[in-house]
């Protein structure tokens, strides 16, 4: 545990901080609280009570907003639910409290790497706020069968939307259809055994088709039914000893009846069943058309997008290619075989052939250390030295990113040779970066270099004397025999 006030390290047992002196003894009660509601937190959500886990999750985070594992829980259980920008906000939230060896990191990455999915969730997003919005702007039949055209559209988007799954189920229950609403409710019921929506609307079903009262009179109405059929029975019976024989005569009756059926029926099938049906087709078409027309409008403002990124990078090779003629024309004052104009024209080249393909990482890497090896100083043209600052400006931050990136996954893996190259090739691109100066330092320390362990240690306290990291220097630097 870290001490709250000076975040030096201190033991377990001990209730003071012995480089600051702070009294622990109450941090160490809420952090003991905090821990409790997580636990219990925990227990609920592996028996999918997830209601009552983030009660629980929800109070340990009010005790410790610093408790990373019960956020990044929360998370999970939100993801669960259906509530993806909510999970996702817990997680964001947890890596900036926790920035390294830190859970989210990996929960984001896979949100992030699964493009597909994401997009999946964001459309049924989107089709649950049509629905929402429909449902609350109109109350017609019309608008009401659209909104559960939308809402089963989202819950087949995405399986775990407990909100959708409960708004279908209750607006199957308003149109009486209470076997479809029910396999939605139980549906939603097993991803939260506890939720009380779920359970008042499973309620609401049960009271509606088990009413003992309506049963009991409809009962009543068939036992009346059976009595009063089994009375006539026994008339007829009665009577007809003492009938005499007729021949029966044509009933003509019975055909105007059956005639009159007929086009009842005819009259009914036009009037009803029909407009009903092209209701149903003209929603369903109405929904594809806003569907489509969604999709055209989005591709429309994304080829717009790439228009104008087309256009940008355009210009700005007119414009490199304007710097470089000008560089031609001084071309002749610069000593032929200079070492420095050289490497800058090889990696011009590179740099030209890179912006006109889809490019690795590998690639990318690659010029970016060509870039490093150039030597400004040897460049005495002003056109020569923009160009090459014009490069590192927009090769040098992509290139950094997936540089330290390699690095932190070869650290991970213990591969430390292969981390120390790659997070050494970090700082030469972002010389300012103190999560890469760290981790090279952990790289040769981890290799037994402990002199160049300790002078990137010393690198970052210069380079950022305000990092977080900081307070783990001095253990770092104790831990590689260094001594002030």
């Amino acid at each position: 545990m870290n001490c709250p006030k000076c975040g030096a390290p201190v033991p377990s047992k001990k209730t003071f901080c012995d480089s600051c002196g702070t009294d622990l003894t109450v941090y160490k009660r809420i952090v003991r609280l905090s821990n409790a509601y997580y636990n219990s937190g925990l227990e609920k959500a592996k028996v999918r009570n997830l209601s009552g886990a983030i009660i629980d999750l929800k109070r340990s985070l009010e005790i410790n907003k610093k408790n990373t594992d019960a956020r990044n829980l929360l998370g999970l259980v939100y993801f669960e639910c259906g509530e993806v920008v909510q999970a996702l906000s817990e997680w964001v939230i947890s890596k900036n409290l926790q920035p390294y060896e830190n859970e989210a990191d990996e929960l984001l990455q896979k949100v992030q790497d699964n493009p597909v999915e994401l997009d999946n969730l964001n459309q049924a997003i989107k089709k649950y706020n049509q629905a929402l919005s429909s449902i609350k702007e109109y109350s017609d039949e019309r608008n009401n069968d659209m909104a559960v055209l939308q809402l089963k559209k989202a819950v087949s988007m995405h399986g775990n939307f407990l909100k959708a799954m409960q708004l279908l189920g209750l607006m199957l229950i308003k149109n009486g259809e209470y076997d479809k609403a029910l396999k939605y409710l139980n549906k939603a019921r097993q991803i939260d055994v506890s939720n009380p929506v779920t359970l008042r609307y499973l309620a609401i079903i049960e009271e509606e088709t088990f009413n003992p009262e309506k049963r009991s009179k409809s009962d009543k109405q068939d036992s009346e039914l059976e009595n009063a059929a089994a009375s006539a029975s026994k008339n007829q019976k009665f009577f007809g000893l003492t009938g005499s024989y007729k021949e029966e005569k044509p009933n003509v009756m019975v055909f105007l009846n059956l005639l009159i059926g007929v086009l009842i029926g005819i009259a009914v099938v036009y009037y009803l069943v029909i407009p009903t049906k092209e209701s149903k087709i003209r929603a369903e078409y109405d929904s594809q058309k806003v569907d489509y027309s969604a999709e055209i409008s989005s591709k429309t403002a994304t080829i717009t997008q790439h228009e104008k990124t087309i256009a940008q990078q355009q210009r700005e090779i007119d414009d490199l290619e304007n710097q470089l003629a000008n560089v031609s024309t001084q071309i002749e004052v610069v000593t032929v075989g200079s070492e420095a104009y050289n490497a800058l024209f090889e990696v011009w080249h590179g740099y030209n052939e890179l912006k006109s393909k889809d490019y690795s990482d590998d690639e990318l890497v690659s010029i970016a250390m060509q870039l490093v090896t150039v030597d400004e100083s040897g460049l005495d043209n002003e056109y020569a030295v923009k160009i090459l600052e014009s490069m590192r400006e927009e090769i040098y931050p992509l290139a950094s990113r997936k540089v330290y990136r390699s690095g932190r996954d070869a650290f991970d893996k213990g591969e430390y040779a292969e981390a120390s190259e790659k997070l050494e090739a970090a700082v030469a691109l972002t010389p300012d970066s103190d999560s890469a100066m760290y981790y090279l330092g952990k790289s040769y320390q981890a290799l037994k270099d402990f002199e160049k362990a300790i002078y990137y240690y010393k690198l970052m306290l210069d380079v950022c004397p305000n990092s977080t990291l900081k307070d783990y220097i001095p253990q770092r630097l104790r831990e590689c025999g260094y001594t002030e």
